[in-house]
């Protein structure tokens, strides 16, 4: 998985706005890419005796990690930023999930 260096509190404040929702860009960029890992781990899981705990594990990690970042940017009054960038990667997220639907579909 990948460990994202997300800056402390202090830094959030020294680096300008762009920098910061480039920053909230790759931090869901890379949770992303852990969530696909995670899935990828629970399909092996039926084959290679994966422990199940260890799955789940995986998964409250990665929320609790979006929980604490969330913390992070109240504190910093940067949630509108934060919100900005989450907003970008819903609709991403939406389009993706759009062309399954339709791919779905077309297999009905």
């Amino acid at each position: 998985m990948i460990d994202f260096k997300f800056p402390d509190k202090g830094e959030l404040e020294r680096i300008g706005k762009n920098e910061r929702l480039n920053l909230f860009r790759r931090y869901f960029a890379a949770s992303r890419y852990n969530r696909l890992l995670i899935q990828k781990n629970l399909i092996q899981s039926a084959y290679d005796e994966s422990s199940p705990s260890e799955i789940v594990e995986l998964g409250r990690l990665l929320n609790q990690d979006f929980f604490d970042k969330v913390r992070i940017v109240k504190e910093c009054s940067f949630l509108d930023e934060f919100i900005d960038a989450a907003k970008e990667e819903e609709h991403g997220l939406q389009k993706i999930i759009e062309a399954y639907d339709k791919r779905i579909m077309n297999q009905s």
